[in-house]
């Protein structure tokens, strides 16, 4: 079991608490964020890009990206 970095890009949908529930998804499992980068998309103000780095093996990360696509306002999540 290898911990390895990883970047992860997250579109979102520009509403009030989209950010908390990402960030909830990460305490409530007890996953660390190393960097945390929030800002409107330049092509479409109704989205915002979110990017974070945090660590873990490769199952961690598999299951941090599939926990984050079900959350409703989560449109788009690419491990960059």
């Amino acid at each position: 079991m290898e911990i390895k970095n990883f970047t992860l890009s997250i579109i979102v949908t520009n509403k009030a608490g989209v950010l908390s529930r990402v960030i909830g998804l990460f305490s409530k499992r007890g996953y660390n964020i190393d960097t945390l980068y929030v800002g409107p998309k330049v092509e479409d103000s109704r989205h915002s890009r979110i990017i974070m780095t945090s660590s873990g093996d490769d199952a961690t990360r598999e299951q941090i990206i599939k926990q984050l696509r079900k959350i409703f306002d989560v449109q788009e999540v690419k491990l960059i």
